[in-house]
C-alpha cells in the first residue's frame, strides 16, 4: 500500500464498523483495536489505516456475510453529522438528494449516482477501492437498506438488491435473501438497489426541518474543506466513469495543462500513473471474474493498445497473468 495515497474516511464510519461488530456480539480484534488508536485523534482516517482496519476484522472473521451483517448491523446516528442530516430530510427524494451530495463525508469514498424510469429508481454505487471490495461494497449497500427502512418506520423494503461479483454458490445465495428480506442478484453490472418510484415520496419519521437547516452549512463547509484537498478523488471519478481516458484527455476534461494536472496530483503525494492503475486494476478484476468480457475486450475498454499490453500491466499489479487470476479466484470461489 502507497502510504503517501491522500485518499481518507470518515471517522465515524470506521468507529461504527466496530460498534456494528460489538452488537453482533462479536469481540473487536486486537489488531483492530491499535489501528483505531492510532486514528482515534484524526478527524478523517487516512485509506492505508482503514484498510489495516479492514484486514484486522476479516482476518479474525473470514466469512462470506460479514459485509451485509455489519451493513444491517450498523446506526444512522453512528456515522456523524452528515449521517444526522440524512435522517432528519422531510423525505426519501431529499435523502437520496443529499447522499449523492454529501457522500464524500459519509463512508469509505466512491460514489453513488441514481438512475430512474417510469415505475423504478436504481441507487448504484461505485467504489474507488480494491482491497476487501465486495465486502466493503456490501456491508455500505446493506447499511443503505436497514438505515433507510428505519428511517421511512419500515415503510421502505426495496426490491432487489443488484451485486457486480460472481454469484456464490445457491446455499449462500439463500443465505443472502434470508438477511435482507429481498431478493439478490449477482453478476450485475454495477453494485445498486434498487425500488419504486413511488418510494421517493415516504417521510421520513425523524424528519426536521430546524435540525436540517442548523446542521446543513456545518456540511457544506466540511465538504468544502474536504474537496480543496481532493484532486486525486476528482481524478479518480472521471476515469471511473471512462477507463480508457489518457492522462492527455483526462487533462482535457479538467481545463488543465498535463503539466499542471501532474503538479496538482504530486501536492497530493501521488501521480496520474498511479490513479491510473488503481482504477484499471479495479475494473480488470472485476471483469476478469465476471467471465463476460474477453482479455483483448477488456484491453481496448482499459485504454490497452493490445492484448499483450494488458496482460503486462496485470502482471505488473498482481504479479500474475489474467488468465492464472481469474483461475484462482474461480477455484475460491468452488469452495466457497
Amino acid at each position: 500500500m502507497d502510504l503517501t495515497d491522500s485518499r481518507s474516511v470518515n471517522l465515524s464510519y470506521s468507529k461504527a464498523l466496530l460498534e456494528a461488530l460489538t452488537s453482533l456480539g462479536l469481540p473487536i480484534p486486537m489488531r483492530a483495536s491499535k489501528v483505531l488508536s492510532q486514528i482515534s485523534r484524526q478527524e478523517r482516517v487516512p485509506i492505508h489505516l482503514q484498510e489495516q482496519l479492514w484486514k484486522a476484522i476479516i482476518d479474525s472473521y473470514p466469512e462470506p456475510l460479514l459485509g451485509i451483517k455489519l451493513g444491517l448491523a450498523m446506526q444512522a446516528n453512528h456515522i456523524g453529522l452528515v449521517g444526522h442530516l440524512l435522517m432528519t430530510q422531510k423525505d426519501l427524494q431529499a435523502t437520496i438528494d443529499q447522499l449523492i451530495s454529501y457522500h464524500p463525508l459519509l463512508g469509505e469514498g466512491g460514489h453513488f449516482e441514481v438512475h430512474s424510469d417510469t415505475f423504478s429508481v436504481s441507487l448504484c454505487y461505485y467504489p474507488n477501492f480494491i482491497k476487501f471490495a465486495q465486502t466493503r461494497v456490501e456491508t455500505i449497500l446493506a447499511a443503505c437498506i436497514a438505515q433507510t427502512q428505519a428511517l421511512t418506520g419500515g415503510k421502505f423494503q426495496g426490491c432487489k438488491l443488484l451485486l457486480s461479483y460472481p454469484a456464490p454458490s445457491l446455499a449462500l445465495q439463500q443465505q443472502y435473501q434470508e438477511l435482507l428480506a429481498i431478493p439478490v442478484q449477482f453478476n450485475a453490472q454495477v453494485s445498486a438497489i434498487l425500488f419504486p418510484v413511488k418510494d421517493l415520496a415516504i417521510p421520513l419519521v425523524a424528519a426536521d426541518k430546524d435540525v436540517v437547516s442548523c446542521l446543513k452549512p456545518k456540511a457544506d463547509a466540511l465538504l468544502q474543506t474536504l474537496e480543496k484537498k481532493s484532486f486525486h478523488r476528482k481524478v479518480t471519478l472521471l476515469l471511473q466513469q471512462t477507463p480508457y481516458l489518457t492522462r492527455e484527455q483526462v487533462a482535457k476534461h479538467l481545463c488543465l495543462s498535463t503539466r499542471h494536472l501532474g503538479r496538482k496530483l504530486q501536492e497530493e503525494h501521488t501521480s496520474f500513473r498511479t490513479v491510473q492503475d488503481e482504477v484499471r486494476s479495479y475494473y480488470a478484476r472485476q471483469w476478469l471474474v465476471q467471465g463476460e468480457m474477453s482479455n483483448s475486450a477488456i484491453a481496448i475498454a482499459l485504454g490497452y493498445s493490445d492484448e499483450s499490453a494488458f496482460g503486462k500491466a496485470f502482471k505488473r499489479w498482481e504479479g500474475i497473468s489474467p488468465s492464472l487470476y481469474n483461475k484462482r479466484q474461480k477455484e475460491t470461489l468452488k469452495r466457497l
